[in-house]
């Protein structure tokens, strides 16, 4: 789905922009003034008369129908086609100068719980941002050209919506006791998937493009590296206070670039490193031995049970 956009049009001198219908915030030393247009939500409007230049800025969606969990090509089109007959003038021939591309899914636990369990591969070099705000249910991992976000999209809806919307999202899909995850890319510049060649508002509309958002968004996520898993024993006994915090270190360690092998070492270099007059070398030998019965009980997982991979694609395919 098409979210966020910012898109810039150069008027030529047969162009007439309208502005009567918008309301009017702020005006600016560099010559651009910042009108609002309000729809369910408002959508920023900017104008430089002395460059002849306007700019579009916001969700469609929000402004449409006043939220982005679910999205409608026919209804992003018709929400562009009532601003063109507002403002008086086309915009389909606007540069879009960013935009942002996700999709949703529903997951079986908390978002936050995937959120907090992903990181970007080193060599991506990607930049990872989050604030103590959202309480780990926003988390973002950016570079010069994309912003990748991960989020709870339950949230807005649980505490910025009203009862009235509410009830319409629950005739869209969105069903309160469930779990919501999205992730989106928020191209900064949206060149870079047209080989350094801008694109115009009305490509973002061309089934071509569709699927080059939905292979990119697919390839953005795969910069990411969902934390590895080992398989919880299902049998009590196995469940000691030692095994757990074994599991724990364990899993720590292999998501942190080590196998369980190199984690073994690491734990009876430890134990050598204690001086003889602590522990004598049977001492020694003993604690390895309990180390070696508890490691003998870990089982690194095939498949990361946080890796939403699959989900992804299944929500790209349904879009």
């Amino acid at each position: 789905m098409i979210d966020y956009i910012q898109a810039t049009k150069h008027l030529s001198d047969k162009d007439r922009l309208f502005l009567g219908h918008c309301r009017l915030e702020a005006e600016y030393s560099s010559g651009w003034q910042k009108y609002w247009l309000q729809g369910c939500e408002k959508l920023e409007i900017w104008y430089n008369p002395s460059l002849n230049w306007m700019r579009l800025q916001g969700s469609i969606m929000y402004y449409w129908q006043g939220h982005n969990f679910t999205y409608d090509k026919k209804g992003f089109v018709a929400a562009i086609d009532h601003i063109i007959k507002i403002i008086h003038i086309s915009i389909w021939d606007a540069m879009i100068e960013a935009f942002e591309y996700g999709v949703i899914m529903q997951v079986p636990k908390k978002p936050k719980e995937y959120i907090k369990r992903h990181s970007s591969i080193p060599s991506e070099k990607l930049i990872l941002n989050e604030k103590p705000k959202d309480k780990g249910n926003f988390r973002w991992w950016e570079d010069r050209n994309v912003c990748n976000k991960m989020y709870d999209a339950a949230q807005n809806i649980k505490k910025k919506q009203g009862l009235q919307r509410k009830e319409i999202l629950k005739e869209s899909g969105w069903n309160p006791e469930g779990e919501f995850l999205k992730w989106e890319a928020h191209y900064l510049k949206p060149e870079i998937l047209n080989h350094g060649k801008g694109l115009l508002l009305a490509d973002l509309m061309k089934p071509y493009w569709e699927n080059v958002f939905k292979e990119d968004l697919y390839v953005q996520y795969k910069r990411l590296i969902p934390m590895k898993s080992l398989i919880t024993p299902t049998n009590k006994k196995d469940l000691s206070s030692a095994d757990i915090v074994m599991l724990a270190l364990a899993e720590a360690q292999i998501n942190a670039g080590e196998n369980l092998q190199e984690v073994k070492k690491m734990l009876y270099d430890k134990i050598n490193a204690i001086p003889e007059g602590v522990l004598s070398k049977a001492d020694k030998d003993s604690r390895k031995r309990q180390i070696k019965s508890l490691f003998d009980k870990l089982q690194e997982s095939p498949e990361s049970e946080w890796d939403l991979s699959e989900k992804l694609e299944k929500a790209l395919k349904a879009e």
